[in-house]
């Protein structure tokens, strides 16, 4: 299977939320495992595009210090978002690693967003109800900001 570099990442980071994987080498062979045909090189490329970092000797997500919101609730948004897309005008929806849906959706909640009308969350999808289109869009520009990977990617 072939498919966008965008999507590789999103797998990379499921592939790390869910096990360790501790080099290149391992994560080339779980892609392949999935059907991927993908090279060390371009892998290594994902992992920078990621800014992913080892911890304990396993890749992960980075929380920089300089970056990292004060928030709580922020934070655990920060950690656990994947991709955001818009459906229509008034959904967005967030992806996030499996079984972390519930607990991200609910800082969502507990942040009350003016935006936001109401969430539904999944094992790794929430849905995001919003007012109309300009919400929509304003939600987008502080998802982009609160999780750097989705502005780079």
């Amino acid at each position: 299977m072939k498919g966008d570099h965008r999507t590789r990442r999103l797998r990379i980071l499921e592939l790390i939320s869910t096990r360790p994987m501790h080099t290149q080498e391992e994560l080339v062979e779980a892609l392949a495992e999935d059907g991927w045909d993908v090279t060390q090189s371009s892998v290594s490329r994902d992992i920078g595009a990621l800014r992913l970092v080892k911890i304990n000797g396993a890749y992960q997500r980075p929380v920089a210090a300089g970056e990292s919101p004060g928030d709580q609730d922020e934070q655990r948004i920060a950690e656990s978002v994947l991709t955001v897309n818009s459906a229509g005008e008034a959904i967005v929806v967030l992806h996030t690693p499996p079984g972390e849906a519930n607990r991200a959706g609910i800082a969502l909640d507990r942040l009350a967003w003016p935006e936001v009308l109401g969430t539904i969350a999944g094992d790794d999808t929430i849905f995001i109800a919003v007012t109309n289109k300009r919400a929509q869009s304003q939600l987008l520009q502080r998802l982009r900001e609160l999780v750097p990977v989705l502005a780079r990617s």
